[in-house]
């Protein structure tokens, strides 16, 4: 059936205005769209989209009185999640906290019974040294009062830029000054406006025909916006000052506070500068890097700039400070002729499969493909169009002849492609999608496909019409060589290796050039001249802060029976040092699979020959000198999996039991073999591995297998090294230490549908806290706090071996979390420590531990620079050991900031410890030494982590659980992340999938398959390595 697009003052394709059917009139230019000429259902679709500035806020007034205002609500009610569980008033902290750094407490549910733990005091051990933060005092406030405001305009907008729209138009700006008071405004953009001007209410009556220099239409009537400003509170200072002093708590009134700050701040720069939430960056002469061959993707350099509360009130500070740091981030290349010339160079970057494809390939390669679907055949979309969409949501500009001087800017929303009923083999491209043209005055239809319109309307020819055409936001439909990409289009998805490097490349850089470089954009911020600030009285301290730090003593390393002091420079050497622990179970049933032929037997053997003589002069246990070398091919996976279950079988026959642990030779860094291989042997045999590099096997140096010896021998249930001391630095009882991190997919889809959330748990095994044993779970889509069922299934069994191991119960346990943001820990008590308590009743015959709960994240931008040459490192870098615990930490919260380690290239980025919870009360000195000292005993390196093990180790368990998942490698290939439909074949008028993901997970795989040969003993044994590391 058809369906036609009413159209007023329609002028084609790229220059069209698309109406809801309730405000169309008859005699209105209308337009169908088609695919190849037939009809077709669906959304309604325009050939391109020219809206006027009236339209662009939704439905017209048409004239008549507003209908009536919503009533204030001091938030955006826009900004809220409609399938959230939580109140509005929460979800508009939480965006609130998007730009500010909010406290913890901030995000906590009024009626809570978990509170956070209070400072018990200042640490007093190190030596005393200077630095300098990069955070900027607040050293002014208002002394008047500032009012905020609820603003509406009716008909309620559907586009929010409409709404600023209207603010900017110097009509309204005339009326506010007329009736309001002299007093400037500022607005966020959606809901809220504040000033000095104090006014009850105000309503005013807007023609945006007459604003935009036009005639109304002739059927609907003048185009009129009307516009409420009513006040719904006070900024109260006063409020602030009690909450930071820890004379009251957080309230509505604190974080009305914070957010008037926060717009105050960003008001003057984002007159000239683009913001993206906390970053801001220049619109012209920035600094900037291909982060690609392909030169698709660069990297830009801007400021980042949040406010956030902290202790300085006790220093004579106001209790505020601005955050400002350098703010490196990747986007698409807007240095390109056309849409389509940028398209095809991102096309050739997506895999090796199409580097070498010229543009009239990469074309063919977007069409449509033959798919089937039990016995139903049709059209699919091939995996380059599912990477094509990755370019959705990004805005572009129309620039072609004719439309050269159009400014508006337009988002994509999609590619043609016909969800309800397949596209011919030719797919949708400029020639097949075709819509009516209706002429005005004779009422007469005229078909036209986007190509043909071009041609007569424009005198162009299209280069590209085999392409898809980019359906936009506002309904229309545009080739892709008749437009370009906006400016500072951020990209999304995750780097791949090449590009990570690249980025690295171009953001590191030592601390006296990072630390000009922060002052440089302090500078370009320029608070002493904002106009804004001083309107409301704020003022900004334009020098870094110097703070007073302490250096910990670092600790002394036990490798065998000697001793080792890295002292500061934090490094110690591994030659000539015997293993603390070597490995229990001697290495004897073991061999080497080789993939396709990257080496030969002779280089595996001098290798392997390289390898023995690293880990004996280590202490290592090795009982066969000569194992067996199989070959397998990277073919199809049921045939390398047939090929990897021989070699295994052929290994255990050799020596009458089941392989310790094989060694893999890889051809390459392609994480899809890696995988592969992992998901294999692990799951199905519970056989331990460890891949090398073919490179390295070529080059079969000693240091490099002195690293392997570290991995292997830590697999084989040994450990490199620990602290010097017949007692552990935390003291006699039993203690236990669990480390948290949960991993989630990429943005969008893989192959195989949403990437699940994956939770790791490591948990320490020995006395010392050396060795951990890990287990792994799904939590559920995009899900950080850890669902009670996930915690059953990984903290419950770790308990078990935990007590079997050590025949009694922890009586101390520290929770180390990473990765949970202030906004979520509040929950990490209520939802993840309840059920481990409850765990512990379970699992340990009753037992309740005292549990102190740490969340350690390096997600910040603070950055300590030290003063005087001793202060710091060579590098300019604090010292290992360094703790700040005041000016950049919360005004009564109990946290602090940590390095631990030496940073090898570019500025070091300390860790921010909290303490969300300490029942075991340690001594804030001990609690700082142990978290540092322990630092030192991370098992596969010669230098202090900068974070603490137990959270590191839950990174590489997390890492390598990926392989565990039940689906093919290839679905988790980061070349196929797109977002993209999961059903290779839609039914005949089904309904786009829906963007909402599932609730649960399916479990990860079992590790150990009896079916394969897989021994009881063996699984127990590999669970109780460190079979990630």
């Amino acid at each position: 059936m058809s369906r036609y697009l009413a159209v007023p003052s329609f002028d084609g394709p790229s220059d069209t205005r698309s109406r809801d059917s309730s405000q169309r009139s008859a005699g209105s230019h209308s337009r169908h769209l088609s695919h190849g000429g037939s009809s077709r259902g669906g959304p309604s679709q325009a050939a391109g989209s020219h809206v006027s500035a009236s339209q662009q806020g939704g439905s017209r007034a048409g004239g008549s009185a507003p209908v009536g205002y919503p009533a204030a609500l001091g938030y955006d009610p826009a900004r809220m999640g409609h399938d959230s569980e939580e109140s509005p008033e929460m979800m508009h902290r939480k965006d609130v906290g998007k730009r500010v750094d909010l406290p913890a407490e901030a995000y906590v549910k009024s009626g809570s019974e978990h509170s956070f733990s209070q400072r018990p005091g200042l640490g007093k051990g190190g030596k005393p040294v200077n630095i300098r933060v990069n955070q900027f005092r607040v050293c002014g406030l208002p002394d008047f009062d500032v009012y905020q405001y609820d603003i509406s305009l009716s008909p309620e907008p559907k586009r929010t830029s409409f709404a600023k729209k209207v603010w900017e138009l110097e009509a309204l700006k005339r009326y506010l000054r007329e009736k309001a008071g002299p007093h400037p405004w500022i607005f966020d953009g959606r809901k809220i406006a504040w000033s000095r001007n104090n006014v009850s209410e105000l309503r005013h009556q807007i023609d945006m025909d007459r604003e935009q220099g036009r005639q109304p239409h002739p059927t609907r009537g003048p185009d009129v916006v009307y516009i409420m400003i009513k006040k719904t509170t006070t900024i109260r200072l006063d409020a602030l000052k009690a909450y930071l002093m820890g004379n009251m708590g957080w309230d509505d009134h604190v974080l009305e506070c914070m957010n008037f700050f926060d717009h105050v701040m960003r008001e003057w720069p984002s007159k000239h500068m683009v913001a993206i939430k906390r970053n801001l960056y220049s619109k012209s002469g920035y600094e900037q890097a291909l982060l690609d061959n392909n030169r698709w993707l660069i990297a830009i350099k801007g400021i980042y700039s949040s406010i956030r509360t902290n202790s300085s009130m006790k220093s004579g500070g106001y209790g505020l400070g601005i955050n400002v740091d350098i703010a490196n981030t990747a986007f698409w290349s807007p240095d390109h002729s056309s849409l389509a010339h940028l398209v095809f160079h991102f096309l050739r970057s997506s895999s090796r499969e199409f580097r070498d494809y010229d543009d009239s390939r990469l074309a063919e390669a977007l069409k449509p493909e033959r798919v089937t679907d039990g016995n139903r055949q049709g059209w699919g979309k091939p995996a380059l169009f599912k990477t094509l969409e990755k370019m959705k949501r990004l805005s572009f500009r129309v620039k072609h002849r004719g439309k050269t001087n159009d400014s508006k800017t337009y988002k994509i929303k999609g590619f043609t492609w016909d969800l309800n009923q397949w596209p011919g083999p030719e797919g949708a491209n400029a020639r097949t999608v075709k819509f009516q043209k209706r002429n005005v005055n004779t009422g007469e239809t005229t078909t036209l496909s986007i190509d043909q319109y071009f041609r007569e309307r424009y005198q162009i020819r299209l280069k590209n019409w085999q392409l898809p055409c980019i359906e936009s936001t506002r309904d229309g439909i545009f080739p892709m060589e008749v437009v370009v990409l906006d400016t500072h289009q951020k990209y999304n998805y995750k780097l791949d290796g090449d590009q990570t490097s690249a980025m690295i490349k171009f953001a590191v850089t030592r601390p006296p050039r990072r630390s000009q470089d922060i002052m440089s954009c302090v500078n370009t911020l320029r608070w002493n001249d904002d106009p804004y600030l001083r309107e409301f009285g704020v003022q900004i301290k334009n020098q870094m802060e110097a703070v007073k730090a302490r250096v910990i003593n670092n600790p002394s390393i036990q490798f065998g029976k000697a001793t080792k002091n890295p002292g500061t420079g934090g490094r110690w050497d591994l030659r000539g040092q015997l293993f603390t622990k070597p490995n229990p179970r001697p290495l004897k049933a073991w061999g080497v699979i080789i993939i396709g032929k990257c080496v030969d037997n002779a280089t595996a053997i001098n290798f392997i020959s390289t390898f023995i003589k690293a880990y004996k002069g280590h202490g290592g246990r090795i009982e066969t000198t000569t194992p067996p070398i199989k070959h397998v091919q990277m073919v199809r996976s049921n045939e390398t999996a047939e090929q990897l279950r021989q070699a295994y079988q052929e290994v255990g026959m050799q020596f009458k039991a089941s392989p310790d642990l094989l060694f893999v030779v890889l051809p390459s860094k392609d994480m899809v073999t890696y995988e592969r291989l992992k998901k294999s042997l692990d799951i199905r045999f519970a056989t331990l591995s460890q891949m090398v590099q073919s490179l390295h096997v070529k080059k079969a140096q000693d240091q490099y297998c002195s690293n392997v010896a570290m991995k292997v021998n830590a697999k084989l249930g040994g450990y490199t090294s620990k602290l010097v001391g017949k007692a552990p630095i935390f003291g006699p009882a039993a203690t236990m230490m669990i480390g948290v991190d949960v991993s989630h997919g990429s943005h969008g889809q893989g192959a195989g549908g949403p990437q699940a959330s994956l939770a790791a748990v490591t948990m320490s095994m020995d006395k010392d806290c050396v060795q951990y044993a890990a287990c792994c779970q799904t939590n559920g889509y995009r899900v950080e706090v850890l669902n009670r069922e996930c915690v059953q299934k990984t903290i419950g069994p770790l308990i078990e071996q935990w007590c079997a191991l050590n025949q009694k119960a922890p009586q101390h346990v520290f929770y180390f979390r990473d990765g949970v943001s202030e906004g979520e820990f509040s929950q990490v008590l209520a939802q993840e420590i309840d059920e481990v308590y409850r765990m512990f009743l379970e699992k340990a015959r009753g037992a309740r531990p005292k549990i102190t709960v740490i969340v350690g994240t390096k997600r910040h931008h603070i950055r300590f620079f030290p003063v005087g040459p001793t202060d710091g490192d060579k590098n300019g870098n604090p010292l290992p050991g360094t703790i700040v615990e005041t000016e950049v930490t919360h005004p009564f919260h109990y946290d602090f900031y940590l390095c631990s380690h030496f940073a090898l290239q570019g500025t070091a980025r300390p860790v921010h410890y909290h303490v969300l919870q300490d029942e075991i009360n340690m001594p804030v000195d001990l609690l700082q030494t142990m978290i540092y000292q322990q630092c030192y005993q991370y098992m596969r390196s010669t230098t202090p982590v900068s974070l603490h093990p137990a959270i590191y180790y839950a990174h590489l368990a997390a890492a390598r659980a990926r392989s565990h998942e039940d689906v093919t490698a290839s679905a988790r290939d980061p070349r196929n992340l797109a977002d993209q439909q999961r059903m290779p074949l839609a039914k005949h008028n089904a309904p786009a999938p829906s963007s909402r993901l599932p609730t649960t997970a399916p479990d990860l795989m079992t590790i150990g398959d009896k079916d394969s040969g897989a021994r009881d003993d063996n699984i127990r044994f590999f669970k109780s390595t460190m079979w990630y590391i």
